[in-house]
């Protein structure tokens, strides 16, 4: 059968291949690109940044988003991470803090010597000690004796620019940066300034605020031992050091933003997904509260909530959620449900499903049983007996609920961090921490969490090994239910695709003009098979 595309607008078929295929073309670059030994190839595949797009634009004068843009992947940081950290050659040289990384490697030199390579030139005002270095990326050149290769590169000492500027009474290159900053003059007339400046702007209070940036923060734990044992992605990390160094008042010390007062926060990945339902990290809220609960054990001021940002649209009443945070019995509670679930689902699923995607399948049909709503995955799995051939056409349900499946495994992920954290820095920890730490150990990496181009297979393969009886067994939700509301989903959808295929004074595109979406992927919740 032909598959045909609804949709309220007009859009040329080329154009409609090309968005089509830009979401399966990323991931599958991206895994090409985290397959790469580092010590196996020179350069990387031709072509393989291409469609890796900047982050969604908002135009300056409609504030609409540029739908011919993806969002960056989102997992790409932390997946570069994982892949160093696992490789044989680099791995054990990568080490991942729950913090700045410059104010650690200044720390580290600062306390041993040796030379800080970067590309932060912060870390020259940085206090490195006298055997204490620090050396440029762009600096870095191949300079060796004939037929060897060696690195060389110029290296910069701190004291040793305050003597040759002379400025080492005066407060020193900081003082000069301050200076030049503050009174918006040239780096030559900053030295000059400070020369002949008295030294009483040393105490004043906009050159002490300055020097804050770069003082190592003590509450942050520098212990080498538990410092091995963390492995954090950036976002978890930042959300890990407000919780340690959160004040009695509930804010974060000594910072101010344009929306306040800080308080605890996390910036969640910015997910590829269909904005105009409920958001694709919805379905894994429950999660995300169990770790953020596990995570107060370490502070000293229990919070009650936590701002979730999910979007860079500062726009949308949407972009931030406060999410409560459970109390210790609560947490404790959670702990246990999970780790049941998890060996349920383990006893239950044979291969080749994968528990965590059941998992994932499982939190999206009791969120949406409890918010009377259908179910994306009973209504994919009503989908999934579709013709190979078709399997290909990516409609927006599919992708949003890749969306939702990666924003469950990020979820796990984040729990899974903040427990090795809490195990690593913490005393005492109860048991059903260490269990459920067990149970979500074997967690995949990010290269191998489920793609777009992968669902139709997975979901296949789901409905071959009746998945879903088994998670509605496991919630208790008869499944009549699922398919009542289903069956109610697909004849509203069918109206509505006649009412759309019937509407007269339809130009001869067959489409009406009306506001474009914000959503760029609205185009597709229309797409349908005949």
């Amino acid at each position: 059968m032909m598959r045909k595309i609804y949709f309220d607008g007009y859009l040329p078929p080329s154009k409609w291949e090309v968005r089509r295929s830009r979401l399966v073309m990323q991931s599958k670059n991206l895994r090409d690109i985290l397959a790469l030994n580092p010590f196996g190839a020179t350069r990387s595949p031709s072509g393989v940044f291409d469609h890796v797009k900047p982050s969604v634009l908002i135009t300056t004068f409609t504030g609409r988003v540029a739908a011919d843009k993806l969002p960056k992947p989102p997992f790409l940081v932390p997946a570069v991470i994982e892949a160093l950290a696992s490789c044989k050659d680099w791995g054990s040289l990568i080490q991942v803090v729950p913090g700045e990384a410059d104010v650690y490697c200044a720390q580290d030199v600062r306390k041993n010597g040796g030379i800080v390579l970067t590309s932060d030139s912060d870390l020259l005002i940085q206090d490195l000690g006298h055997a204490g270095r620090v050396s440029f990326f762009w600096g870095l050149v191949y300079k060796g004796p004939l037929g060897t290769r060696a690195l060389s590169a110029y290296t910069y000492s701190f004291h040793g620019i305050n003597n040759q500027l002379g400025v080492k009474d005066v407060g020193g290159l900081p003082r000069v940066v301050f200076d030049q900053i503050h009174g918006r003059i040239t780096f030559e007339e900053a030295v000059e300034k400070a020369k002949k400046k008295s030294t009483r702007v040393l105490t004043s209070p906009d050159y002490l605020d300055f020097l804050k940036e770069y003082e190592i923060d003590t509450s942050i734990m520098d212990d080498r031992i538990a410092l091995d044992s963390i492995s954090l992605d950036p976002r978890i990390s930042e959300v890990v050091v407000q919780t340690l160094v959160m004040t009695d008042a509930g804010l974060v010390p000594d910072v101010e933003t344009a929306r306040g007062p800080e308080k605890l926060s996390i910036f969640l990945p910015v997910m590829i997904e269909n904005r105009d339902i409920r958001s694709c990290w919805t379905t894994s809220t429950w999660i995300r509260q169990t770790a953020y609960g596990i995570l107060q054990t370490l502070s000293s001021h229990r919070s009650k909530q936590i701002i979730e940002y999910r979007t860079l649209d500062t726009s949308s009443g949407r972009s931030g959620r406060q999410v409560d945070i459970p109390g210790p019995v609560e947490t404790l509670d959670a702990c246990v449900e999970l780790t049941n679930t998890l060996k349920r689902l383990q006893k239950g699923i044979p291969p080749p499903n994968n528990v965590w995607f059941a998992l994932a399948m499982l939190k999206d049909v009791e969120n949406s049983v409890d918010e009377d709503q259908t179910s994306l995955s009973a209504i994919l799995l009503s989908q999934a007996n579709v013709p190979v051939a078709s399997a290909y056409v990516y409609s927006l349900d599919l992708i949003h609920y890749t969306a939702q499946v990666q924003a469950t495994y990020y979820s796990l992920r984040l729990l899974k961090q903040i427990l090795d954290a809490v195990l690593a820095l913490g005393r005492n920890t109860p048991r059903p921490f260490r269990e459920l730490h067990e149970s979500i150990s074997s967690l995949p990496p990010i290269v191998a969490w489920p793609t777009v181009e992968d669902m139709p297979d997975i979901l296949s393969s789901a409905l071959s090994g009746d998945i879903l009886s088994k998670v509605t067994d496991i919630l208790g939700i008869p499944r009549i239910y699922l398919d009542k509301l289903t069956m109610k989903y697909t004849k509203s959808k069918q109206k509505k695709r006649k009412q759309v295929h019937d509407t007269p004074g339809r130009n001869s595109q067959g489409a009406a003009k009306r506001s474009p979406s914000i959503n760029p992927f609205a185009i597709l919740s229309e797409s349908s098979q005949e």
